[in-house]
């Protein structure tokens, strides 16, 4: 039931993805809301501003020119049209609305016609206009400087009151009342609002999309590494069931035997300890890992790597001589290279791949530790002339629980853990290890790690490091 597994999988993942996508959108859904509504807010403003100081502009020239044609009496003198060429007395005949005499000279129009100027005297009488009032606009309250009001038809207006003061006395004598209409400035706020409403739309269509995409390359690792996990498990499972079902099946021949000799009991114990032991290896490698793992910074001792390596080669000596193979350590006798680090770590670390090396190099064959200073790090190589590993395995040897050849390593008792132990490890201590390999020629691992800085105080243990775990051979 692979495949249904697969499908349940790929069915979280999917719906992961929609909601991940769903949230990312509705997260930039309100902020680009809350954007383009600061944004019309500003330009609103902006424009409102705009057009009070030209009104205000037009309100104080107009004034200015009024107060300069004012006569004696506060009436508004019948030659400041000169000055005002529009402006039409109460009273008098007038041209339609900015309908300019041919005898005057206008190089600069102080309003267009979306202005109008009222002045009122003192009892709010017209006195004169100019432009096009617009029909049906509420009465001007003089007491209000800035003013917003709306025809018969609801279209707004903005306009700004004036007190009129003669030269002589200084006496009010009226008011002058300057308006503009905003159509210009709705018609451009509705322009504005539909390119927001058209593009809002179309913006999340683009962030959808690309949340999409964004949800599937976050997801991605997840996915690997829940993959992983599943796979871990399973191996992991298949492993665990494997001593567990051998020490079942001999205990079961055992009890179905009426009786049983000494001899028969001690080899039924012996397979019980070999596969306890199994256990107990595959259990402790598994802790290992998953301390490794979650491992924090923890502080660590100056290591001499000339020490570490020649206790291996002391260890390895004997089942090198027993398969017939030439172990030979080359490494520097000053000065000392010290890694900070675990001793322990660092002489697992070696001890698997030196053990892999000899396991799989024939025998009259060779493997050469190296060990040398370059750039700051400490480089330890372990070359073979063993079987060589396949290019499309050499991708896969750290992986846990891969094995090449996995008949020749459960006969041999591994579980595929030791490179993968040694990658943990190198990279726990800041460090890497790579393979480079060909078939039949030997394989060649780098271990590369960070020396300690000569001017840095490295502590030593407080006491004497006991003897480092020993262990079986471990396999690729």
């Amino acid at each position: 039931m692979a495949w249904d597994t697969g499908s349940k999988l790929n069915r979280l993942f999917r719906r992961s993805r929609w909601q991940l996508t769903g949230w990312y959108t509705g997260v930039m859904a309100i902020v680009l809301a809350m954007s383009a509504l600061g944004m019309y807010e500003a330009i609103a403003h902006a424009h409102r501003v705009a057009a009070e100081r030209e009104l205000k502009s037009v309100a104080e020239a107009v004034h200015d020119n009024l107060e300069k044609s004012l006569t004696a009496n506060g009436q508004i003198d019948r030659g400041s049209s000169k000055l005002l060429p529009s402006l039409c007395l109460a009273g008098d005949p007038c041209l339609a609305p900015f309908e300019h005499n041919e005898n005057h000279y206008h190089p600069e129009e102080l309003y267009s016609s979306n202005y109008y100027i009222r002045v009122l005297d003192t009892d709010g009488a017209l006195m004169a206009s100019s432009g096009d009032y617009p029909q049906g606009l509420a009465n001007s309250d003089t007491a209000d400087l800035w003013q917003t009001l709306r025809d018969a038809s609801g279209q707004p207006y903005r306009q700004l009151i004036l007190p009129l003061y003669a030269l002589d006395d200084q006496q009010l004598v009226g008011h002058v009342v300057v308006g503009r209409s905003l159509n210009d400035f709705a018609a451009y706020l509705a322009t504005v609002r539909w390119n927001m409403a058209l593009g809002l739309p179309l913006a999340l269509a683009l962030i959808a999309a690309a949340g999409w995409w964004l949800a599937g390359v976050a997801l991605k690792p997840v996915r690997m590494s829940y993959r992983n996990i599943q796979q871990f498990t399973a191996d992991a499972a298949h492993e665990l069931r494997t001593p567990l079902a051998a020490v079942q099946a001999t205990t079961e021949s055992v009890i179905r035997l009426p009786e049983i000799s000494d001899a028969e009991a001690r080899d039924t114990l012996q397979v019980i300890a070999r596969q306890n032991h199994r256990l107990v290896r595959l259990v402790s490698d598994l802790l290992l890992l998953s301390r490794l793992d979650i491992q924090t910074a923890a502080p660590g001792f100056a290591c001499c790597l000339q020490d570490i390596l020649s206790d291996i080669e002391e260890e390895m000596a004997a089942l090198s001589i027993a398969q017939g193979i030439y172990l030979w350590l080359e490494q520097p006798a000053a000065p000392p290279l010290m890694v900070i680090g675990h001793e322990e770590q660092l002489y697992r670390l070696v001890l698997n791949v030196v053990s892999n090396a000899l396991q799989h190099t024939p025998a009259d064959g060779k493997v050469t530790i190296c060990l040398r200073a370059v750039d700051k790090h400490a480089v330890i190589t372990v070359e073979d002339t063993g079987v060589g590993i396949h290019p499309n395995d050499q991708a896969r040897v750290f992986d846990r629980f891969y094995r090449i050849e996995k008949d020749r390593s459960r006969q041999s008792g591994g579980s595929g853990l030791g490179l993968s132990i040694a990658l943990a490890i190198a990279q726990a201590h800041g460090g890497s290890i790579h393979v480079k390999s060909a078939i039949s020629k030997g394989s060649t691992f780098t271990i590369k790690l960070p020396l300690a800085s000569s001017g840095m105080h490295v502590p030593r243990p407080a006491s004497p490091v006991t003897e480092a775990p020993r262990r079986l051979p471990v396999e690729r």
